[in-house]
This record gives structure tokens, sequence and C-alpha cells, in this order.
């Protein structure tokens, strides 16, 4: 039998569907961010960061899985929790700043938006419950439209 093999290009379909889907998704929340106010500077300049960190966990939760024990995914392993430390303190700042405009409301509840689905998946809650629901749909209220 005679069949044909293409060297390797070292991009896979999948790579590159992913690295679009990560740019894009990292992208659309700080569109939402992107007008800027001196009343809400602080929660916005939050905002951005959080979706620059957000958006590398994300392109890193698409990379192939390693060999387990390997020093490569101990490495890999330790930047995502160097990340995820990341996220979560920017989480915290966020929550502990007010935002007074629209812009800024809109900008957390887009990360809200985005990151609750997920909380409700891992913590096995419910998001069928009618008051998560309305959370839910005050939270597309405010982001204007800009459901994940």
């Amino acid at each position: 039998m005679n069949q044909m093999q293409t060297a390797p290009t070292g991009l896979s379909r999948r790579g590159a569907l992913a690295s679009v889907l990560a740019a894009t998704v990292a992208a659309m929340p700080v569109m939402a961010c992107a007008t800027t106010t001196n009343a809400d500077s602080a929660a916005l300049a939050l905002c951005a960061a959080f979706w620059q960190v957000h958006g590398r966990i994300r392109a890193m939760d698409t990379d192939p899985e390693l060999p387990y024990g390997s020093p490569e995914q101990k490495r890999f392993e330790a930047d995502l929790a160097k990340l995820c430390g990341q996220e979560v303190d920017i989480l915290s700042q966020l929550a502990n700043t007010p935002a007074h405009t629209t812009a800024g409301q809109q900008g957390k509840a887009a990360i809200l938006r985005a990151i609750l689905p997920t909380a409700f998946a891992d913590f096995d809650l419910g998001i069928e419950c009618e008051e998560i629901r309305l959370v839910m749909s005050l939270l597309d209220d405010l982001a204007g439209g800009l459901a994940a």
C-alpha cells in the first residue's frame, strides 16, 4: 500500500481554531470595557486586566496534555496556577472597587456573565433554579447583550 504522509506543520486545526476563539473571546469583553471615564478608571483597568489573564488561562486550557509528572507538565501546572491566582486577585480587587457608570457596571456584568456558568458547573450549582436564572438575566441586561 502506498500511503502519502505529509510533514507536520506544527499547527493543528484544533490549535488554530482554539487560537482564533481565544482571541475573539478575549477581545469582546475588552470592547465593553474600552469606554474609560474618570469615575470608573480603576474598575475598567481591573476589567481589562481580568480579560487579559482570563484569555491566557482559556488559551492554556486548549493546549495538548503533557505527560503526567514530566518537567514540562509541572511547569505548565505552575504557570496555570500562577495565572489562576492572578485572576482571583483581580476579581477580589474588582469586587472592592465600585462601578459608578454604565461602562463600569457593564464591565463587571460581562465578567460575571462569563465566569458564573463555569463556576456553577465546577461547584455543582444549579443554573436552572429561578434565583440564579434571575441573576443571569440581570447580568445579560447589564452586560448590554454581550452574553458569552
